[in-house]
Parts: structure tokens; sequence; C-alpha cells
């Protein structure tokens, strides 16, 4: 009985830690508050509002009142930050807090914050550079040469005059890294500040950030240039904790404000807000409230670049993450550095409302600075974004007269593939030629598009050999979203064609090709317009004849509704536990030595990002170790083992609540509760027993059939694939007539059993 009033106690506990969430509260209004921008805001933000024409006395920078403040806070279990520009407070509270706070004159709407954004997970990296990105010119790496980043050294354009905010997870190593000496000896770090800590000190926690400041202005110990703006100013901000989420929403808004107080140009935000906290179409630009604050600090005349994130190759997230769904900040995808496109892992576009992402791209694996005075290759989109951010800070510098917004456009046309684009790689990798007047000389075009009576062709010439040519196409429709474009990029030679029927263009439609840098557009003149077939066939025929034939729903692939943060997933499963005491009353069980073994299947419904039911079944196989004691010793018996062991059918039926999303699988840290129960298959009851005399071992084995019907409760706690997890069993498990038809022994065995359990997904995302 005790045990069952703990594990109540336990499940109660649970119940009441989930009923607490984390909340937005909004005021109605500012009253009685007074505010000075002279005194509030850095001398540079200053400046710029009012070269940009943007009010230093907006109703958004007052501070909050605090009165409305405190009467909140004191009727919530914790204060966790505040917003000027929503004139919001975010609060954690149980719902009894809640009703209570809705009933103020003064508060105008409450939002349940689904969760904050997290690091853009990046891949291992390794301790030395490959011979690839040991081949420096110019003293750049090849992830700024990519960008044409000598044409910004050669013209002393290193992002001064610029401050640039970068938002992560820590900073280690940053106050005594040999990669930025220079920062500190120059005092180019002029602000820094610790919103999970409430401190000013971020040099620990996640080396994320480290990694991604390298990427904008480090400098490696070969006198190598690892980012474009190493003579940028910066502020630092450790926003990110991953293991409370939902306050990270909070920090990473605080953050913003922050950045426009202390003179921010440029923000870097190597974060993501989407396939483990959200659904597709939440990525509008105006769901998520880390959106909004995006777009509003556009409008103060920042501009943030965010990577796109690194969901492009999961099968049930065919999108990009916030705040990268904002229309007036920069998104950052990944290219391979090899190969000049695509990296497999960059998230795709468009936004859930049809625009255009990402905007630009850089690699999509960069060379970086890690803790410890270290260095070595990192693969992520976290690390494409900061490569721009330092590219965006000399390209402001070149036209400082340039509005965010406009610099936004002009990065835009830079880019390598302008004007085509695509929602793999955006405009291509930006150019620092275009900012500083660099004549590209021309190669000569070596396709042609062509019509017959059924097709378009794309063809390259044949008047000289070419082999293995790189050619974008995309359709673009009348509202310039893509219908089709070629994410398998095509390699193409001499006498190789791409045909497209002439339905697939109808309707005012767009064909737009990308070779060698050269851009062409088509479009079928109107008496060329028929009446559109069901479906249209692109097809790549190559110089043996052969044809591969493409739908145009290939360049958008559906989300699958298998996979852990789609509609539902399936798993199987394998868990070892051990027996647990209080001793039975009648069995001496060896505790320690009597374990489980199960083997199943899983199937988990996602009712939401938070919230999970799922059923599973499967068999186990326990052995049960008991002493037995003769009632007069036998010096003949050397030893006697027994055991007890049940093969049993188990069912059961849970509840999922996500605490923490995240992980590299998908799963996050969750909690299951259940209820299951277990049908007895296969018994038996086994003892050997050792005689001294002949060292002989006899078995006398009791085999039964069954049948009788257990149940309990379950509940584990799981991270990522792992999970430990402990269950109460309420029915007794009795024996049966043995094969002398002697009556049965009560076989009363362990209640609680606790274990760990590993989950084996057939599909993680």
């Amino acid at each position: 009985m005790k045990s069952l009033a703990l594990f109540t106690f336990l499940l109660m506990f649970s119940f009441s830690s989930i009923a607490q969430d984390y909340y937005w509260v909004y005021f109605t209004d500012k009253n009685a508050v007074e505010f000075n921008p002279y005194e509030y805001f850095d001398q540079k933000t200053i400046s710029k509002r009012e070269n940009i024409n943007v009010p230093l006395n907006d109703i958004s920078d007052y501070p909050l009142n605090e009165n409305y403040v405190n009467t909140v806070s004191n009727l919530s279990a914790e204060y966790i930050g505040e917003t000027r520009w929503f004139n919001a407070i975010a609060v954690f509270a149980n719902d009894d807090d809640i009703v209570k706070i809705s009933e103020l004159e003064f508060v105008a709407k409450i939002e349940k914050i689904v969760a904050g954004p997290i690091i853009c997970e990046y891949d291992f990296f390794d301790d030395t550079y490959n011979d690839f990105e040991r081949v420096y010119q110019d003293g750049i790496l090849p992830q700024l040469r990519a960008m044409e980043g000598e044409e910004f050294v050669n013209n002393n354009i290193e992002g001064q005059g610029i401050r640039i905010a970068v938002f992560d997870g820590g900073f280690p190593d940053v106050d005594t890294h040999d990669a930025f000496t220079h920062l500190r000896e120059n005092q180019q770090i002029k602000a820094t500040y610790n919103f999970p800590k409430k401190q000013e000190n971020v040099y620990g926690w996640n080396s994320h950030g480290t990694m991604v400041l390298s990427c904008i202005a480090g400098i490696d110990r070969d006198g190598n240039k690892m980012g474009l703006a190493t003579k940028s100013e910066f502020i630092l901000a450790r926003t990110e904790i991953n293991s409370e989420p939902a306050r990270e929403e909070v920090y990473w808004l605080m953050a913003v404000e922050w950045a426009d107080k202390n003179g921010a140009d440029v923000i870097n935000s190597s974060l993501g807000y989407g396939a483990d906290r959200h659904n597709p179409v939440g990525m509008d630009g105006k769901t998520c409230l880390v959106s909004r604050a995006a777009n509003m600090a556009a409008a103060k005349g920042m501009l943030v670049c965010n990577a796109m994130g690194n969901e492009g190759d999961q099968n049930s997230w065919k999108t990009l993450g916030a705040p990268a769904d904002v229309d007036s900040i920069l998104s950052i995808g990944g290219i391979e550095p090899e190969f000049g496109y695509h990296i497999s892992f960059s998230s795709f576009g468009p936004t859930a409302d049809g625009r255009m992402k990402p905007n630009v791209s850089a690699f999509g694996k960069a060379n970086v600075a890690k803790p410890n005075d270290g260095y070595g290759a990192a693969y992520g989109t976290s690390f494409a974004s900061p490569l721009v951010a330092g590219f965006v800070a000399c390209a402001w510098q070149t036209n400082r007269e340039l509005s965010a917004m406009e610099l936004k456009s002009e990065i835009e046309k830079s880019g390598n593939l302008y004007p085509y684009y695509d929602y793999a790689v955006g405009f291509g990798v930006p150019q620092a030629g275009y900012f500083t007047g660099k004549k590209h000389d021309k190669k000569d075009k070596i396709f042609e598009i062509t019509k017959d009576d059924d097709d378009v062709i794309i063809s390259v010439s044949d008047r000289e050999l070419y082999q293995n040519i790189l050619l974008y196409y995309h359709i673009e429709s009348k509202n310039t979203q893509l219908e089709y474009y070629s994410i398998n990029e095509f390699w193409m030679s001499s006498g190789d064609e791409i045909r497209i029927k002439h339905e697939a263009l109808q309707g005012g439609k767009t064909l737009r090709v990308y070779c060698r840098g050269y851009v062409e557009e088509y479009k079928l003149a109107e008496t060329d317009n028929l009446v559109e077939t069901e479906k249209s066939y692109y097809s790549l025929i190559n110089k043996s004849g052969q044809t591969s034939y493409y739908n145009k729903d290939v360049a958008r692939d559906k989300p699958s509704a298998f996979g852990v943060n789609s509609k539902f997933y399936i798993l199987p499963y394998l868990s070892f536990g051990l027996a647990i005491p209080p001793d039975s009353d009648v069995m001496d069980i060896q505790y320690g030595k009597s374990r489980n073994w199960q083997f199943g299947l899983k199937y988990i419904h996602n009712v939401s990002k938070w919230y999970r039911v799922g059923l599973s079944v499967d068999y186990s196989k326990s052995k049960y170790f008991y002493d037995i004691v003769l009632n007069a010793p036998d010096p003949s018996i050397d030893e006697i083992e027994a055991f007890v062991q049940l093969g049993r059918m188990n069912f059961e039926f849970f509840q999922r609540f996500r605490l923490i999303p995240g992980t590299s699988t998908g799963f996050g840290t969750y909690l299951d509760l259940g209820v299951y129960g277990n049908m007895v298959l296969k018994y038996t009851d086994k003892q050997t027993t050792t005689f001294l005399s002949d060292d002989v071992t006899e078995e006398y084995t009791y085999w039964n059939n069954y049948n009788k019907f257990n149940y309990g409760v379950q509940v584990k706690l799981g991270y990522g694939v792992l999970a430990l997890y402990a269950k109460y069993r309420f029915t007794d498990v009795f024996g049966v007539i043995n094969a002398y038809g002697s009556p049965p022994p009560l076989m009363n065995f362990p209640e609680i059993e606790a274990g760990i359990e590993l989950n084996l997904p057939l599909i993680m995302n």
C-alpha cells in the first residue's frame, strides 16, 4: 500500500506540474509612464533613427506600467520577462492564476507561449581543416571567397561603423580565444547580456555561439579571415538554454529590444522555431511572436539574418522555421561547398503563405573556432547565416544611406543566380563585387531555349564539347510562386536537352533558366496557350536518348504524415527492468537478479506538438529467482537454483506529454502516463539441484498453461530514444496445480518494476 500511495502521489504531482504553463499577458495601455529616449537609447540608435526617420518617442518603446507588472507578477508562480514593443509580460502560472489575471481590467488578452527558438542543430566538427578548405587566397577562407570576400578585403571594407548583435546559447572562450584577439584588443565588443542568468557574463555555456561569432569576425591563428566583419562592433546576447524552450521565446524577444536599445544595425540569429514546436501552417511570418518581433526590428532600422533551419531532409517537415518566415529579414540557406548547390539538410521554402524563402545562401559547412583555442569544420545553416551577416555589415558600409529593407533587396540582387531563384537556395550566394563595382567577364552563353509543336526545349550548345555544366531552371506562376524548380540540379553536356510540355507554361507562366552567369526568361505567346491537361510533365533527355520524367509536384514534396513531428509514427522498442522491493510475503525473491525483458511495437498519434496518445503491444519474458530453504539440511546438496519464468503478452494505452522539444531524433523530453494489462501465456517453475556425491544436476521443471489477466499503471520519463520507466501491478500473480496434482503455491510476485527502454524509430522526422 505504501508503494501504491507513493506512486499515486508522484502521478498527481506530475499532473499538477503540467497544469502550470507559460503565458504572455498583454496590457491595455501604458498610462502613467514616462520615457526619455535620450537617456534610454545608445547614441548609435538615436543617430540611426534620426537618419531613417523612425520616431524616437514611439509608444512601443515606452516602459510598461509598473503597477500592472507587479500585480500580474504577484498573481503568478513566476515572472519571466517582458516586452515593451508588445506591451506584455511573460509569466509562469497555473489555470487558477490565469483566470484571476484575465479578470483584471488592464489586461487586454492572454496567450499561451507554445515554445521558443532553439539553436539550429549542427553536425560534428573535425579537429583540422580538410584539403579543400586549406586552399587560401588573399588571406581569407573559401567560405568567404564564395562571396567574393576578397573584394571587400582589398577595398578595406571590413564592417567598420556597423554594430552587430549575436543571439546564441553562449560564447565560451571568446574572452580568451586567439580567433578573437583583435576584437578584445580593439574593444570591439561593446555590450553583453545573459538573459537566462540576468547578468552580463556570456563567456560560457553552449559553444555554438563561439563558432557562430567566428563566422562573422574570426581570424584564425594563421591570419586568415573566417568572417568578413572583422572591424565591426559587437553586442553578444545569451538567449538559449534548451532545457526550458518556452522561456527562450521571451529571452529572444527581450534580446531584440536590447539590441535596438544598444545601437545594433545587424542581428544574427542562428536559431530556429519550427518542426519541434509548430505546424507548417504557422510559418507565415505573423503567427509566432518572435517573427512579429523580427518584423518590428526591421521597421526600427535593423536587418535580421536568420538561419533557415536544418530540416531539409526530414520527411515530416518540408518548410522553414520562424523567424526565418518573416518577409523583412534575410533568411539564409546552405549550399554544398564542393559543388555550389543546395546542401541536403538546409530547409526549403516557401513560407506558409507562399512568399519566397530563403533569400540567399552561403556555405552549409564552415571552418569555425571552437573553445580551448581550437578550430574545426562544422555543418549547419547556423554557420551560413553568420557568414552572410558579416557580408551584410560590409555591404552596408559601402552605402550607409540604405535602409534595412533597401539593403535586403540589394543583397538579393547581388546573388550569383539573380534573377533566378528557387526555394532551395534563394537568389544564390551574395557577391561582394556587386557592391564594389567589380566588372565580371561574361562567359559565352551555352544554352538555348526553343520550341516545337509540343515542347519548349532547353538545350546545351554543341558548338563546343561541354561536359557536366550545372543548369538551373524553374517555372513561375503569375503570382510569382514557383510551380516547379529543379531540386536535383541538372548537370548537362553537349547534346542534352530538357523538354517541357506547352501545357506546363500556359496561363502566363514564366520559364527562367540559369547557367554559368546567364539568366534567360521565356513565356509562351498567347497563341501557344493550350487547354491545360490534368498533369504536366518535364523530361531530361541526354545524348544517349535516355529520358527521365519529372512531374511538377516533385518541386515541393508534401510533408509525410508519418514521422515524429507529423501525424503519427510507429516504432519498435525493447526494455530491460528489475523487480523492486518490498519483499513478497511468500516468496523470498532475489532482487537484483530477478529481471524482465520486453520486445514490442508502439503506435503514437500526435494530437499536438505537446500532447500525444499511444498504444503499444509487446511480449515480455520475466525471471523471478527465489531461495528454497530445506526443512532439514541435506549434506549431499551443494546448491539449489530456483526461478519462475513468465511469458506474457502486454498491452498499454498511454498519454505522452512533451515537456521539452528538440534532440536530433525529434522526440525531445517527454513524460508518458499509461495503464497496461497482460495475459500470462507461459509459466515455468524450474529448480536445479546440484549434488556433491557425483556432481550430477537434476532438474525438476513444471510446465503449465496459464492465462491470468493482470493490470497496472506505468510512468516513463524519456529523452530522445531512451526512457526510464516504473510500473506498478494492482493484481497478484498466483501459481497453478503442478505436474503431480499438488495444490498451487501462492506466487505473490513483486508488484513494482523499474528499468530502461530503448526506442528504435523506423523514421525519426
